[in-house]
């Protein structure tokens, strides 16, 4: 791992010590952009995990929309916890970024040229918003395709990890009341501003609804994650949409 993101990850997010990589891992690695463009393979390693099991179309996308939630866990939760806790801003374009595919066909390690610039502050708005446009966009357009997933339930599923990330830095450190105050502001940004602050349209605009009473998650998914579609795999708990009868 690169020095200078040991801060950030650190203490409860030291797994991401081990999936943030530098130049010299000596795992291939495939370029977010050439992931992207080859829609075949790209869908052979959404459903080769769960290949068995996937064998109807419904049981597919399920397998598929599985497979982003650990893409975007590996590559939107750094980019959260570099500026939030290491005051870094991680690359984030389709050429700076890089996946290591484990050999079940689940994102492994993240790869990266650098650790990044740094940033004056701890406030991961700027980028989260380079990473939305300049990587998001164009993946989860080649993911909805690849998998025959909607758009939206991409982003959901991207907001989630987001959110996830600025909720664990701030819950990390309770005495901080400005972290506190940043990460509010970030999710405030994030998934209850319609328009970014480039001006063009938020995807993760109303992604996250008010939690479901007596949850203890600060949120409800607005569009079903499909992980029920999946045999033997368990549903997103109290931050599922549907009833419990469409889970069972």
């Amino acid at each position: 791992m690169f020095a200078d993101l040991a801060p950030a990850f650190s203490g409860p997010f030291d797994r991401f010590s081990r999936s943030v990589v530098g130049p010299g891992d000596p795992r291939p690695a495939l370029s977010i952009r050439a992931l992207t463009a080859d829609p075949e393979a790209l869908v052979e390693k959404m459903l080769r995990r769960l290949a068995p099991e996937a064998s109807t179309p419904q049981s597919r996308r399920g397998a598929a929309s599985l497979w982003t939630q650990f893409y975007f866990a590996l590559v939107g939760v750094p980019v959260v916890l570099a500026a939030m806790r290491g005051r870094r801003r991680l690359p984030v374009g389709l050429d700076e970024m890089a996946v290591v595919i484990g050999e079940n066909g689940l994102p492994a390690a993240l790869k990266l040229p650098a650790a990044g610039a740094p940033q004056p502050d701890r406030d991961p708005r700027a980028a989260m918003e380079a990473l939305i446009i300049d990587h998001y966009l164009p993946a989860v357009t080649a993911m909805s395709r690849a998998g025959r997933l909607a758009p939206r339930l991409l982003w959901c599923n991207a907001a989630v990890r987001l959110v996830w990330a600025m909720e664990a830095a701030a819950e990390a450190e309770p005495e901080d009341t400005e972290l506190a105050g940043i990460a509010a502001a970030a999710r405030q940004a994030v998934i209850a501003t319609p328009d970014l602050s480039c001006g063009a349209a938020n995807p993760m605009f109303d992604m996250l609804l008010s939690p479901k009473p007596d949850s203890g998650s600060s949120y409800t998914r607005k569009v079903c994650c499909l992980r029920y579609m999946m045999p033997g795999v368990a549903d997103c708990g109290e931050t599922c949409p549907l009833p419990p009868c469409r889970t069972a």
